[in-house]
């Protein structure tokens, strides 16, 4: 009677825990990938989600397990038009090594793939297609930006219309 109590139970469950693990995942997720296919046995392997909840600021990301490991960033970022996150080349959102602003403009995901594929320091608008929705972006440009990212601002941080590289 208790294995058939315990089934049941976990036939109740299942469809629950999908849902309730994905409502637990941040409005932004860093997916760290390796830089290179075949990764030496030596060098640690980068295969890691930094989730980031909405709201929640992280000046310093190297609480990420993966966050020492050679590998290179992309984003998905969920929410509201209108909702705008920076991620920060460099710890506590120090803007020398970089920076890179994304402000969604429908609800649906964004997709960034390549951090480093806009160009510097002008407002660039993105549409929708496909499995992305779309945002427009700012990226002050720095080298190695997309392995760099150290931290993660929610918000409009600077003044005026265009931030001051």
């Amino acid at each position: 009677m208790k294995i058939l109590i315990a089934f049941c139970l976990g036939l109740f469950l299942l469809p629950v825990s999908p849902a309730n693990a994905l409502e637990q995942r941040g409005a932004l997720i860093l997916y760290k990938e390796p830089l290179y296919e075949f990764e030496s046995a030596r060098k640690n392997f980068c295969d890691g989600l930094f989730d980031v909840k909405n709201g929640e600021n992280v000046a310093d990301m190297r609480d990420f397990r993966d966050y020492h490991c050679q590998g290179r960033y992309n984003l998905t970022l969920e929410g509201n038009a209108g909702r705008t996150v920076t991620l920060f080349g460099k710890f506590n959102y120090a803007q020398d090594w970089g920076y890179l602003i994304i402000v969604k403009k429908d609800d649906r995901k964004v997709w960034l793939i390549d951090l480093e594929d806009l160009p510097a320091d002008q407002w660039v608008q993105r549409d929708g297609i496909d499995n992305t929705g779309a945002y427009e972006a700012f990226y002050h440009e720095s080298a190695q930006f997309s392995q760099n990212v150290s931290s993660v601002k929610w918000g409009k941080w600077w003044q005026g219309a265009t931030p001051n590289p």
